[in-house]
């Protein structure tokens, strides 16, 4: 009995699920050529109707299929500018789409539906649709449809002079343009709130909007158009009589429609043009809806009383208010005054009813979950009392089997410890093992350390003996250009031959040491370097003088150069054939090498040449 309930859910959800495979698989051809003219509609609208029309309604299968099938028919056929009054190609939808489509189709089908409604002039029913696809806004995908939906609502709210609400229905609209790109809507939409602030008076604002459509424009010049009446509008309403007058020449062959005819001839008027404002007012067909009248009559009375002509104005003033009272009775009898009022009384009383039934549903949802529980303990009751009847008879057996499974468990449990205690053994003895042999293998790495360590005390040793053979030939090369360099300037003064001298001696004195190892032999070059440091200034001051007495010529060169005195010392010291490192040891300065690079940089010696003391004896030799 338990078991048969679980057996009809488990074939409802197979039933349920082979159903839902059968139906994945139930579209037609037909369906695939919607697809082509959904994925056109946008650019090729076109194409898409001929696509559409090209189906025949015999091809269809189901309410889906022929839903669809009708909203883009109508979708394609408003993007073409045919404006259908009637419901017979969008009644499927209509039919199907509000209980069973998504949110994008749900809205699609309120709007083109309200689009018809307007087409009739059925502005009331067209805005209850109209606001019921902008119900769904935070569930619909479909961006460019809810922007679409906003400027329909913003000319139903234009109707009604709710021009608050026109202009944020407009400003809406133009930033969900601006999401998708579409420039040129959005110039249309900021141009349609610049014209509502205008109307309103509100100068500041539509002058943001007008600069925001400007700068749209010179990205979309397309738009362009769409701005026209707005500008007019802006332009006669705030501009000087200079900007209206010049406006007004600019675009006075324009083809005009019937309202920016009255705005021009309202321009006309406040630039004192009064004659040809009334002739511009004269040629107007005055044949349609009682809001176009309005307008004609309130112009006229304004051109009459600025003109001067009271008595005019006056009369044209009380048609004016005998047509706004008769315009004024049809708003209040018309429902579209009250569609949003409606629309939101509708929307609590939908949502008290919900409501109500989500109390009911919970409440029955509660009592048949109280008789599950009910049912359910008692079926627990009945079956925990025959377990119980059943455990005591079997108990008996239980501590039976129970002692019979300890004693085989003790005896697993020995026979595991014996295993255990020899698996002990085996790894302490490889444990053992592996010591001995990481021992092993650590003394002979330390051997190998070792042999390296030797090894690289030997090529330190032989690297060193280069470096001292190495310093031998560069002395001994030192001490051969300064005994050239004796015995080719014999002109030296005296001064400078003894520093000459002195400076050979020492080399003398270290050759001998490293020739010789002793260390005796480099006393005398020691005790000269120590003297000569003790007074530096001195000893480069009296080497400069030597120089200038016997080679003027040469001092003079490096004078013209812009050297300073303490420069032409530091050169000195390579012209006695110091080298640059006793050099940069003798002055003991930091900077060295910036000292070097900025004597370089003003005698003009090449970066080449690396070597300053060989380029200043060659150049004193010259001179």
């Amino acid at each position: 009995m338990l078991n048969r309930p679980i057996h009809f859910i488990t074939l409802f959800i197979l039933s349920t699920v082979l159903l839902a495979t059968i139906g994945c698989g139930r579209h037609s051809e037909a369906w695939k050529r919607m697809d082509l003219a959904d994925s056109l509609m946008e650019t090729m609208p076109d194409s898409a109707l001929a696509v559409l029309n090209d189906i025949a309604l015999s091809d269809l299968h189901g309410r889906e299929e022929a839903a669809r099938y009708a909203l883009l028919k109508s979708m394609a056929l408003d993007k073409n500018y045919v404006d259908t009054t009637t419901f017979d190609i969008l009644q499927h939808a209509i039919d199907y789409y509000p209980k069973h489509g998504s949110p994008d189709e749900k809205a699609r089908t309120f709007y083109y539906q309200g689009r018809i409604f307007q087409n009739q002039g059925e502005d009331a029913s067209a805005m209850r649709l109209f606001i019921a696809a902008n119900d769904l806004k935070d569930k619909v995908t479909d961006t460019l449809l809810l922007a679409r939906n906003l400027v329909a609502t913003g000319v139903l709210n234009k109707k009604q002079y709710k021009l608050e609400k026109f202009i944020q229905n407009n400003l809406e609209a133009a930033k969900l343009y601006d999401s998708m790109d579409k420039g040129v809507y959005e110039v249309k939409s900021y141009a349609n709130a610049m014209h509502g602030q205008t109307m309103l008076g509100n100068k500041v604002a539509a002058d943001s909007l007008m600069a925001l459509c400007m700068e749209l424009v010179q990205k979309n010049p397309d738009g362009k158009p769409f701005l026209f009446t707005s500008y007019a509008s802006y332009v006669i309403e705030f501009g000087t009589p200079e900007e209206i007058r010049s406006f007004l020449a600019d675009y006075d062959n324009e083809g005009l429609s019937q309202d920016e005819t009255m705005d021009f001839a309202y321009g006309y008027a406040k630039i004192g043009e009064y004659e040809k404002a009334l002739a511009i007012l004269s040629d107007l067909n005055l044949q349609g809806t009682i809001k176009d009248s309005l307008k004609y009559t309130a112009v006229r009375t304004q051109i009459f009383e600025k003109y001067g002509k009271y008595e005019e104005a006056l009369n044209q003033y009380r048609d004016y208010s005998v047509l706004f009272e008769r315009y004024q009775s049809r708003l209040m009898s018309d429902d579209l005054l009250f569609a949003e009022e409606r629309h939101k009384l509708e929307m609590e009383k939908l949502i008290e009813i919900q409501d109500r039934n989500r109390v009911i549903g919970i409440t029955l949802c509660c009592l048949f979950g109280l008789l599950l529980v009910v049912g359910w303990l008692y079926y627990r009751y009945r079956l925990t009392r025959s377990k119980r009847l059943i455990a005591e008879k079997e108990n008996e057996n239980l501590l039976l089997e129970q002692e019979r499974i300890v004693l085989e468990r003790d005896k697993k449990s020995l026979e595991a410890d014996n295993l255990r205690l020899e698996q002990e053994n085996l790894r302490k003895e490889k444990e053992m093992a592996e010591c001995e042999r990481d021992k092993k293998a650590s003394e002979a790495a330390s051997l190998e350390k070792e042999k390296q360590r030797l090894e690289a005390v030997k090529r330190q040793r032989e690297l060193e003996a280069e470096s001292l053979e190495r310093e031998k030939l560069q002395l001994e090369g030192e001490r051969d250009n300064l005994r050239e360099l004796l015995e080719e300037q014999k002109a030296l003064s005296h001064p400078l031959q003894e520093v000459i001298k002195t400076r050979l001696d020492m080399l003398n004195s270290l050759l001998a040491k490293e020739i010789s190892k002793n260390d005796n032999y480099a006393k005398p070059y020691n005790k000269w370097i120590e003297c000569i440091r003790s007074d530096k200034d001195e000893f480069m001051n009296s080497t400069r003088l030597a120089f200038t007495a016997s080679h003027p010529k040469f001092m003079d060169y490096l004078v013209q150069h812009d050297l300073t005195t303490d420069e032409i010392n530091y050169l000195c010291l390579y012209a006695i054939g110091l080298r640059g490192k006793e050099v940069g040891e003798y002055i003991q300065l930091k900077r060295h090498y910036n000292v070097s690079s900025a004597i370089r940089k003003k005698l003009g010696i090449d970066e080449h040449e690396t070597n300053i003391g060989l380029y200043i004896r060659r150049e004193m030799n010259k001179f």
